[in-house]
């Protein structure tokens, strides 16, 4: 080994060909090492879908894709598990590189409160409005015999009358019952073509109407992370035919837009 390298020393081409390799030796493994952090840097991925998760269950998923998150609200929504992630930015399927930070919604852990409004003696395309408006819904229709068709009687929160003077506070997404007139002379209405709607117009459309919602079949069961996007693509009762007041009418709801768009015939 000492012979070789005194030859090198000795030898004064060979002492820089020697160095000229060495050079280009180190070149090529600095230039692997910085294309290595480089296309790391620049790797893109596929936004995972959070909605539903848990924020544990969401970082363990981002973590694989090297994605940061970041809660920027919280709200209530019934029937979700606490903590739960409602939204994000970007959404699902998106293409993003490396390091992106991902924008959530979480369910808030306490239902937030609202006064519940007092409706009696509105109409009750009123105090449809007034009601959804606070955060609430109605729980039922319930009518009697009046001069006034679809004039709100009487109302009640949780089996308690709602007074003018006194004010009752309600969970937001609970249910507001309310007693409506119907003069017996007047004709049935007509129910409402709700195909393709999303729930809560079709919802909303229902209570205008005077018909009560039943029950809503979510396909592949109820999620209230995508019960925002679901659409209806079946009613219980004929779109555009003619019912008594305060029927109920149950409802068929899925997010697969392809498959609500071809049964609504759009």
């Amino acid at each position: 080994m000492k012979k070789i390298i005194d030859t090198i020393r000795e030898n004064f081409l060979l002492r820089h060909i020697v160095l000229a390799v060495s050079l280009i030796v180190i070149l090529l493994v600095v230039t692997q090492i910085v294309l290595s952090i480089a296309t790391r840097h620049g790797q893109r991925y596929h936004v995972p879908d959070f909605k539903g998760m848990t924020l544990d269950e969401a970082r363990r998923a981002a973590r694989k894709n090297d994605l940061r998150l970041e809660v920027i609200d919280s709200i209530y929504v019934v029937g979700m598990a606490k903590g739960a992630i409602i939204e994000q930015y970007p959404k699902a399927g998106n293409v993003v590189k490396s390091g992106r930070r991902i924008f959530l919604t979480t369910n808030t852990h306490k239902p937030k409160m609202v006064p519940v409004p007092y409706v009696t003696g509105f109409s009750l395309r009123q105090a449809k409005n007034k009601i959804v408006g606070a955060g609430l819904v109605i729980e039922r229709l319930e009518y009697k015999s009046d001069l006034a068709t679809n004039n709100v009687l009487d109302q009640l929160y949780k089996g308690k009358r709602v007074s003018a003077g006194g004010q009752i506070m309600g969970e937001v997404g609970s249910g507001v019952t309310l007693v409506v007139g119907m003069n017996p002379v007047d004709p049935d209405p007509y129910v409402p073509d709700l195909l393709g709607l999303t729930v809560d117009q079709a919802c909303n459309k229902l209570w205008e109407a005077g018909f009560n919602v039943g029950e809503i079949a979510y396909d592949g069961g109820y999620n209230a992370a995508n019960a925002s996007e679901a659409r209806v693509y079946g009613q219980s009762l004929p779109r555009r035919s003619t019912a008594m007041y305060g029927r109920t009418v149950s409802l068929k709801a899925s997010a697969d837009k392809a498959k609500v768009d071809k049964i609504a015939g759009k």
